[in-house]
């Protein structure tokens, strides 16, 4: 059993992608920042929760039996991992046509880290939960 297998470690761990690809688009944003014409992109959470819900939607099983006594589930995964970016020009457009404005980077950067630490943390939990019932009484 891999751990996308249970449903709430699959979710969080699209989240902790989502969260990593808009991090690397802000440090795109804030390495061009006096680059002139450029305009800042983001990934907008209606990607993310475009893939949730579909992660959300009840999964079917279909088991396969090679044999009488033998029986194989597999789960249909839903989801998907790809996050588009797209121009998102900030509140100022500079002279030379740039269109980033650092402190509002900066703000969405703080911000998609703690969602991002957030999400480790839970995922972090709900395997060390996991470890704990998996092992037999009194170890």
């Amino acid at each position: 059993m891999r751990p996308d297998d249970i449903p709430v470690l699959g979710i969080l761990r699209q989240a902790l992608g989502y969260h990593s690809d808009r991090q690397r688009v802000i440090a795109e944003n804030v390495a061009n920042a006096n680059t002139p014409g450029y305009v800042p992109g983001d990934i907008p959470q209606s990607e993310f929760e475009r893939a949730l819900s579909g992660a959300q939607t009840t999964r079917r099983v279909t088991l396969s039996a090679t044999e009488a006594g033998h029986i194989q589930g597999r789960v249909n995964s839903g989801g998907s991992g790809a996050w588009r970016s797209m121009a998102t020009p900030d509140s100022e457009t500079t002279i030379n046509g740039n269109s980033v404005v650092l402190e509002e980077q900066m703000v969405r950067s703080g911000e998609n880290r703690m969602r991002f630490e957030t999400a480790l943390g839970l995922y972090q939990k709900s395997l060390s939960l996991i470890r704990m019932a998996a092992r037999g009484p009194g170890a």
